[in-house]
């Protein structure tokens, strides 16, 4: 991977900014909420000390029923199927024995006050409410108390069908009442209903159980006090609706949740136009998605049975956060208690939508988004930027490291870099190293030549007296070793004419003259001058154009020709062939050698032209020394021609060529005076 992407993928950590703001925005909407919170409990307690003080919500000391509208007058069948929507029961009690236990269900339709019983009965014990002994038997006590008094009525039937109902001592009703018993598998249901217009205050009901020894086990409204009936309060609703917020709904509530009073409407419409289809989408699923989705509760508008309404029906006051169906609505709930002044408990439950928290957090979220864009391109385009210098100083870098030192050891310098920065100081420390190698190379080169000239007068002085031995009497057997002596010295003196040839060969290469000549004449000219000296080898001198011009230094031409020509001997066998090869090509002429012999080592195909690297044997029968320079000599002159050299084996198989390209040396432009 590249330094650049590795500095954008490093830049992409800038991303972290945007997590670390939506963690502040989801602080932020928290305390939001828990703000509305606060001030609509604080609203919702202030509402319920004020009504405590008003005499419309003061209510009275006796326990209460409520009794809700039905929107229909149900079917009197003895089934609560057609009770809607007060459903059952209403109030559940039993008796002290747990055995006996009564549901009751009361509703108002029409203007008429219906009851629905349902009895657990084990032991069924039945008689008609006029029977002498219905006491005794299994009945239902009704007692009303209107305007005109209290009414107490017995309710009993030996076996399912239209109500029987008598008086307290079993003569006929002061008051018409029509219903059905109906016996099942548990016990029985009654459903009856009050004629219209008779106003009842308060009622008490009890059902009565005997078992088969005649004991009486009672299930009903406790004591003999009848429990008032309560209704839809429009007095408290407009006291209610007096004290209310913009915006909020409030619903007060009995001990059983029933709504006794109603007022307000929600209506937070107008932020709710500034926040985006899909930004409230958006926000349903990240912010939204830990709230409950508020449902139609049981019996809207006249029941409640909310974890906040229960909560505060127990003495505690709760806030619920719920969403509406569609989930692009909040809606705050907060159930405060409230106790009537005959101590039954209630709550005053407060509702309102609550917009401005997605307004607030659409907001923040839509700054924070902007900001983030913004700081993400700023930060991208400099890292960007930075790193695309900076790899663009990586490269030169790399570039002059490869260009600073070539294969013959010669060392380019190494641009100085003044820059303060790491980078400017690596390139100041190859600068420096470059400069220690240059001046290391520059005395290696030099050593040949220090070398043959400190080494000829002591081997002069070594020669010589070794040439004046021969006069002295020696004994016959130190004479081969005087014989050994004078090899060496002579194979070390021709050690050094090679070491001096060699550095007086570069001298004359980088101060040759060049000229215009004609090459082909002057390849014809040298394979007949090496007939003789490669017999009795077979020698080929092919020449394809009569002429081809060439601006160089024929001299060094002929000396490469000669070192190629030497090369090729020593590998060639006497029996073998060396072919001389001159065309023309495109940008001057190829001069090819060729000949027949072993193929090119395979580890030293690319360190043939070299300088001191030799593959010929040392233990050679002429005893002549080769110290690997004659290659890089004609790679040298080759150079200086402007061309390339390239050594390759026959297609063949049996032999070796050598290709020089050479485009001549450039004219040097003439001085003036």
């Amino acid at each position: 991977m590249s330094l650049r992407a590795k500095l954008l993928l490093v830049a992409l950590s800038i991303l972290t900014l945007p997590w670390a703001g939506w963690q502040f925005v989801r602080q932020m909407e928290t305390l939001l909420r828990q703000g509305q919170e606060q001030a609509l409990t604080a609203t919702a307690e202030a509402v319920v000390r004020a009504l405590a003080v008003q005499a419309a919500a003061r209510g009275n000391d006796r326990p209460g029923l409520f009794v809700p509208t039905l929107q229909q007058a149900p079917a009197l069948d003895g089934d609560d199927a057609d009770w809607q929507p007060a459903g059952l029961p209403q109030r559940h009690f039993a008796s002290a024995e747990g055995a006996t236990t009564l549901d009751l269900a009361l509703g108002n339709a029409s203007d008429m006050l219906h009851v629905f019983a349902r009895v657990h009965d084990t032991t069924p014990v039945r008689g008609d409410a006029h029977w002498p002994n219905a006491a005794q038997r299994d009945h239902l006590r009704l007692r009303l108390d209107g305007a005109h008094g209290a009414v107490n009525l017995r309710i009993a039937n030996a076996a399912s069908g239209a109500l029987v109902v008598a008086d307290a001592n079993g003569r006929p009703p002061p008051l018409r009442i029509v219903g059905e018993w109906r016996d099942d598998a548990d016990g029985y249901r009654v459903e009856l209903r009050l004629p219209q217009g008779y106003a009842v205050q308060a009622l008490a009901l009890s059902a009565f159980d005997a078992d088969d020894s005649g004991a009486l086990h009672r299930a009903g409204t406790p004591g003999d006090a009848a429990w008032s009936l309560r209704h839809r309060s429009a007095t408290l609703s407009a006291a209610l609706r007096t004290l209310l917020p913009p915006g909020a709904r409030a619903r007060l509530l009995d001990g059983d949740g029933w709504v006794l009073a109603a007022a307000g409407e929600l209506d937070d419409a107008a932020s709710a136009t500034q926040v985006p289809a899909w930004r409230r989408w958006l926000y349903r699923w990240l912010l939204l998605g830990r709230d409950e989705v508020r449902g139609s509760e049981r019996h809207e508008g006249l029941h409640t049975n909310a974890p906040e309404t229960a909560a505060a029906l127990a003495g505690r006051t709760a806030a619920t956060w719920r969403r509406d169906p569609n989930g692009e609505r909040l809606l705050l709930s907060v159930a405060v208690p409230r106790v009537s002044p005959g101590g039954e408990a209630g709550a005053l439950l407060l509702e309102r939508e609550s917009e401005s928290v997605l307004l607030l957090t659409d907001r923040a979220l839509s700054g924070l988004a902007g900001a983030t864009l913004l700081a993400l391109i700023g930060a991208g385009a400099v890292v960007f930027v930075f790193a695309g210098r900076l790899s663009t100083r990586v490269r030169r870098l790399r570039d002059a490291a490869e260009k600073a030192l070539d294969r013959d050891g010669r060392v380019t310098p190494f641009p100085r870099n003044e820059a303060g920065d790491e980078i400017g100081d690596l390139a100041r420390s190859f600068a420096r190293l470059l400069d220690e190698v240059s001046a290391y190379t520059s005395y290696l080169r030099s050593l040949a030549s220090k070398l043959s000239h400190e080494i000829n007068t002591p081997l002069a002085i070594v020669r010589s007296s070794l040439d004046n031995l021969p006069a002295e009497d020696l004994p016959a057997h130190a004479r081969p070793y005087l014989e050994r002596a004078r090899s060496g010295v002579e194979r070390l003196g021709a050690l050094v004419r090679s070491m001096s040839e060699a550095s007086r060969i570069e001298q004359a290469i980088a101060s040759a003259e060049p000229e215009e000549f004609d090459l082909s004449a002057l390849v014809r000219e040298a394979g007949e001058a090496y007939r003789a000296l490669l017999a009795p080898r077979r020698l080929e001198v092919q020449v394809a154009e009569p002429r081809i011009a060439l601006h160089g230094a024929p001299e060094l031409i002929v000396q490469a020709l000669d070192k190629l020509i030497d090369n090729a001997r020593s590998f060639c066998p006497e029996d073998g062939w060396i072919r001389i090869a001159l065309t023309q090509a495109a940008h001057g002429a190829v001069l090819s050698v060729a000949n027949a012999g072993p193929p090119l080592p395979e580890a030293m195909r690319d360190k043939l032209f070299d300088s001191l690297v030799s593959v010929r044997s040392r233990n050679r029968a002429d005893g002549s020394i080769h110290l690997g320079l004659g290659l890089h000599v004609v790679k040298l002159v080759v150079e200086l021609h402007n061309g390339v050299i390239h050594a390759s084996d026959l297609a063949a198989g049996d032999g070796v060529q050598f290709d020089l390209h050479l485009q001549g040396i450039g004219r040097r432009p003439k001085r003036g005076r």
